[in-house]
């Protein structure tokens, strides 16, 4: 943008309100204003109104009636721009140039085209400033520059300069969702958030706590706005907030079209190419505007709008969801199938209070079975389980066979998270597929689909490979099947196969099920939850760290599929950061995400993340913190999935593992490690055989080296060659089983290796394998925190150490040193000892490979390492 400014005529950005065109100028013109003489020039509707209305302030000091000539005008503005420039250029900043009349457009461009002005010009659309503007742009004269929303990352770097700290993943979720990025909404929405309390400080973390409010300063300024549209444009925008996805054809029926035709050429309005559904373009206008409609209002637009007749089928389920909510809070009956439809794609879109408001507005709504199994699933979907199994059970008692099938495998889903269910879940499939038998054919091949797929999950969730049914990854690969119900059934594939130790295949499902994931066009929120999860969870138990933390890291960055991680959002990065040995950087996630658990936490993983952050305090020899987070994690509300419990019940062991352990210190690691075995689950049978085995404990190493030997993959083969190489006391074989570990990226299990590694080479005498264990060893501890690398390490040392080090990297010889600093070369060693111990390296070549020789040649004292 300065180049625009300072090389070329200019530059016009293009953007909608509130994306940050006018702060984006006002910077750009205090870069310059040293270089330039900057004059700022606002258009507006009220300037509009009248001829060279937004100049008439540089125009009042012009001679009286030259405003009939337009060319006069010209070359007395010029004039008098000059003589105030004082011999700098002119920088003419035009904030709202689509809001100029047609006299200051036409005089604006005419300045720019004769160089009398550099133009830095903003609008929400260019084609409506006027021929001189455009054709300024279209000849290369002004360059165009597009604003669009901020991402995920920036908008959370905004709302944490708001707030002064950093927020929860779920707060910047939240409010990014409601912005769609627009960065003064979002700045505006977070503060107004603050204020109400809904996003509150707690434990250093800035929180949600509770639904967003829409009062305060974005209320004041959508209610300026809004209250300033002529009232037929009101209206268009009063039917389209409060009905968003309405059929054009119908509101054009109780609308005027001019006003809908004006506010879509404006882009305030979009309309669906494919279903010609209408919506407000900014999904916060829609929000604040319908409650800003008065009750009385809102009850005659609804009237109006029945009054046409409209055909409620051919609503799209956003529309029809809208309706239903609408009518509901209007005091109105809803028909049994509008109001079911409704209420699915309200838990689809994750709302599933809403759905639960939809129902209670059909009359006798309990001798419903399709409302009422909504309102199972939405019950559900609240963690409201014993009250959903209720509901259910009286789905199944009316005896419909449709929603009797479908209540029954929704019962197994619910029953699998209670402690003491009123059937077993198992039970709950097996009556399912008995209904199936009174369907039709395709809806008998449908439900026996879906049976699969629970059975599936019910296996997984009780890690459980051995139980998993036949036919699963032919529904996966089955294009016709449902897209929900095809990639739960890839996400139980997935998993499955890593649990029972088939990582390579694991990882090739895994890697394929992302890709399904990242093209499917629309995931309910619940099951695109899941489905997600299953696909991070098996690169997690094939013991690859490296790529699962990719795909979270892409996740994230994903408008579609970011809002599948929810309230848990840091929690999948901080455990497979302390899976990986990584405390410092497990804690930057944990703790937000202990913070933000402890106000929703509707999947019950609170008890998980205290027990991975106690871990990482132990890793980091925190004692006291180790013991107070212990002391404070809760229980697990309901019955937890095993996979869950078992990572929660790994990490409260390992922890006491990383100090001096007492003999015996690991077998609980063990016992819990056959439990695994006898489960078929094989992923966490080594990797508590393998924390054992690598503190020290024989029979834990045995164990692992007959459990890993059935496996398959990278991960299998670490655990082989730790197992054989503990076992043997073989340092080669344990600086292999490191290498792996650094590729799969479990930095500790790799350290730990090394170390041992080290060891036996020095019990064996073999030099060369001390020193290439004691390289991996300090490569892993490189890695385990960012306080570890060499740069940081360099940056402790004192100023004589520092250059020393650099100096003896760049090849001095001891001999030299010696005598440039006046001590002997064995002094110089003994130095140079002390700090390789420091920086966790093994001597000169290993340092000079760091440095990657960037202190080469430069002078000593000015060296700047790199970070790894």
């Amino acid at each position: 943008m300065l180049e625009a400014v300072e090389l070329s005529g200019g530059a016009v950005i293009v953007g909608r309100e509130g994306i940050g065109k006018t702060a984006l100028v006002n910077h750009v013109a205090a870069a310059v204003t040293d270089r330039f003489h900057v004059v700022y020039v606002r258009g507006s509707t009220v300037s509009a109104r009248s001829s060279y209305g937004a100049l008439g302030w540089l125009l009042s000091d012009l001679p009286e009636g030259i405003l009939d000539n337009p060319v006069q005008v010209l070359a007395e503005l010029k004039t008098y721009l000059r003589h105030r420039a004082a011999g700098k250029p002119v920088l003419l900043v035009l904030d709202n140039a689509h809001e100029l009349d047609p006299q200051s457009q036409m005089v604006t461009a005419q300045l720019a085209g004769q160089q009398a002005v550099t133009l830095l010009a903003t609008t929400p659309d260019l084609l409506r400033c006027g021929e001189g503007l455009v054709r300024l742009w279209s000849d290369g004269v002004l360059r165009r520059t597009d604003l669009g929303p901020l991402e995920n990352p920036d908008a959370r770097a905004l709302m944490e300069t708001v707030a002064g700290g950093r927020l929860s993943a779920l707060a910047v979720r939240t409010v990014w969702a409601d912005t769609q990025g627009n960065p003064l909404f979002t700045s505006l929405l977070c503060r107004d958030q603050i204020a109400a309390g809904r996003i509150q400080h707690r434990g250093g973390t800035w929180t949600l706590t509770g639904p967003l409010t829409y009062a305060g300063e974005i209320s004041d300024w959508m209610e300026s706005w809004y209250r300033s549209l002529p009232a037929p444009e009101r209206r268009v925008i009063e039917l389209a907030s409060l009905c968003p996805g309405i059929p054009v054809g119908t509101l054009l029926d109780v609308a005027d079209p001019d006003a809908v035709d004006a506010l879509e050429e404006r882009d305030v309005l979009r309309v669906s190419p494919q279903s010609g559904s209408v919506y407000v373009r900014e999904r916060l206008y829609a929000r604040l505007v319908a409650r800003l409609v008065p009750v009385g209002r809102s009850f005659d637009l609804w009237h109006d709008l029945l009054a046409t007749g409209p055909d409620l089928e051919r609503f799209p389920d956003t529309a029809a969801k809208a309706y239903a909510s609408w009518s509901a809070a209007s005091g109105a009956r809803l028909a049994p199938g509008l109001a079911r439809r409704a209420g699915a794609a309200a838990i689809a879109a994750g709302d599933p209070e809403a759905a639960l408001k939809i129902s209670e507005a059909v009359p006798d709504y309990r001798s419903n079975p399709e409302v009422m199994l909504e309102r199972g699933r939405a019950l559900a979907a609240l963690a409201r389980i014993q009250e959903a199994e209720a509901e259910l059970e009286a789905v199944v008692l009316l005896g419909e066979p449709a929603t009797t099938v479908a209540a029954h495998l929704e019962l197994a889903l619910a029953r699998c998270t209670l402690p003491h269910p009123a059937a077993a879940p198992a039970t709950s499939i097996t009556a399912a597929e008995n209904a199936a038998a009174a369907l039709p054919a395709d809806s008998r091949k449908s439900a026996g689909q879906c049976a699969v797929v629970i059975r599936a999950a019910l296996a997984v969730r009780e890690a459980e490979p051995r139980l998993l049914p036949q036919g699963l990854e032919r529904i996966w690969e089955d294009r016709s099947v449902a897209e929900a119900i095809r990639l739960m059934a890839g996400a139980a594939h997935a998993q499955a196969l890593a649990m029972a130790g088939r990582s390579d295949a694991a990882a090739a499902a895994a890697g394929r099920l992302w890709n399904d994931l990242q093209s499917a066009e629309y995931l309910p929120h619940l099951h695109g939850g899941e489905i997600l999860t299953g696909s991070i969870s098996a690169y997690i138990l094939c013991g690859d760290f490296t790529t699962a933390l990719e795909v979270i890291t892409k996740a994230t960055g994903l408008r579609y599929l970011d809002a599948h991680l929810d309230s848990w959002a840091e929690l999948p990065a901080g455990i497979v950061h302390a899976l990986s040995g990584r405390a410092d950087a497990a804690l930057a996630y944990l703790i937000p995400a202990c913070r933000q658990l402890e106000s929703k936490d509707p999947a019950d993983l609170l008890p998980l993340a205290y027990a991975a952050a106690a871990y990482c305090y132990a890793v980091k020899q925190d004692w006291d913190r180790m013991r107070e987070t212990l002391v404070a994690a809760p229980a697990f509300r309901g019955r937890p999935a095993t996979s869950v419990l078992a990572v929660t019940k790994y990490f409260r062991t390992a922890a006491a593992l990383e100090g001096k352990p007492a003999a015996g210190a690991a077998r609980p690691l063990v016992v819990q490690g056959r439990e695994a075995q006898r489960r078929g689950s094989f992923a966490e049978a080594v990797l508590c055989y393998g924390a054992a085995a690598i503190a020290g404990d024989r029979t834990a190493a045995g164990l692992l080296a007959a459990v890993s030997a059935s496996g398959t993959g990278d991960a299998a083969r670490m655990y082989q060659q730790l197992a054989a190489g503990l076992q043997q006391q073989n340092g080669p074989l344990l600086l292999d089983a490191a290498g792996r570990a650094v590729h799969l990226g479990n930095y500790g299990l790799g350290y730990k290796a090394a170390q041992a590694a080290h060891d036996a080479a020095a019990a064996a005498q073999d030099r060369e394998m001390v020193r290439r264990s004691r390289v991996m060893a300090n490569e892993c501890y490189r890695y385990l925190a960012d306080a570890h690398s060499i740069g940081h390490r360099l940056g402790q040392l004192s100023e004589f150490e520092r250059d020393l080090a650099v100096r003896a990297a760049d090849g001095e010889s001891s001999i030299r040193l010696g005598s440039a600093l006046h001590l002997s070369s064995r002094t110089i060693d003994w130095h140079l000892g002390r700090i390789f111990q420091k920086l966790h390296v093994s001597g000169r070549s290993e340092l000079r490979r760091l440095l990657g020789g960037q202190v080469i040649g430069v002078e000593k004292g000015d060296a700047k390492p790199s970070g790894k």
